[in-house]
């Protein structure tokens, strides 16, 4: 029981200490700093990052964190782009955005019940940030840098997920083209799992279903001729681990490798067989 009061009251006291000293002793019901009755994944924090990110974006926020979420201070948002010296403007949701609670320790990031109702926008560093809900990536290997959205805890075993958007120009013109490559393989399956090889240019996604029910799948890149096509993959390995064989009876671990050809997946016995 003592063992329990301390950790409540840890949790209390760094909650506390994230926010404003005016609310630090006022509380719900729950135990809970009442700042929390604002964050009820309905009410926005308007964040304004200050950097030029990417050195030509301009970044604001629409956050509607959700207390009751794990972690604290996740929720949906909307992150809104703005290239900077243009007029080009894009929008992108995240289900589950997430700035680490820690940031709002900092005296210039302090959140209280007035600064949120009165809507007022808080100003932020991006590179402030130890984990940023957003980055800018090579996700295909073509040497030109995605937008990759963090999906908080969203993906399997309570890993991130990512969502990744194609951003498509066509040099000396206003050309700009976002796509959504949410339910494209093998990008609607990239999470904190997932591994890249920009030697062999790979990508190998795992679905884990257990001990021995783990998935793998492995894609090599496809070139385009043509610009707007070439994001490509296609899918060349398929590794599955099961104890059941294919007639459902009870078998030892056992890793089968198929190679997809044309579509069809053939077994690779000599690399297949019992795993240790």
């Amino acid at each position: 029981m003592k063992q329990i009061l301390l950790i409540l009251f840890l949790f209390l006291a760094l909650s506390n200490s994230s926010f404003a000293d005016n609310e630090s002793d006022e509380y719900m019901d729950n135990g809970m700093p009442v700042l929390f009755k604002t964050m009820n994944g309905k009410t926005p924090i308007y964040i304004e990052f200050t950097d030029v990110i990417q050195g030509r974006y301009l970044v604001d926020v629409e956050w509607f964190p959700d207390w009751d979420l794990a972690p604290l201070l996740t929720g949906p948002a909307n992150i809104n782009f703005r290239i900077k010296d243009t007029n080009i403007k894009f929008s992108v949701k995240s289900e589950l955005f997430h700035i680490a609670q820690r940031i709002f320790s900092l005296p210039n990031y302090r959140l209280s019940s007035e600064t949120i109702t009165q809507k007022e926008v808080l100003k932020m560093k991006y590179w402030h940030l130890a984990n940023p809900p957003f980055a800018f990536g090579d996700m295909n290997f073509d040497g030109i840098k995605e937008l990759v959205i963090s999906e908080k805890r969203g993906a399997q075993r309570f890993y991130d997920a990512y969502k990744v958007y194609l951003l498509q120009e066509v040099e000396g013109t206003e050309y700009f083209n976002v796509v959504n490559l949410t339910n494209v393989k093998p990008y609607s399956d990239i999470d904190q799992t997932t591994q890249f090889d920009w030697d062999d240019k790979t990508i190998r996604v795992f679905s884990s279903g257990g001990a021995c029910g783990t998935m793998e799948e492995l894609y090599d890149r496809v070139y385009s001729d043509f610009p707007m096509q070439n994001y490509k993959f296609k899918l060349t390995e398929k590794v599955q681990y099961a104890t059941r064989d294919e007639d459902g009876s009870d078998i030892p671990c056992t890793k089968f490798v198929y190679n997809v050809v044309n579509g069809e997946e053939v077994l690779d016995e000599a690399r297949s067989g019992p795993v240790n």
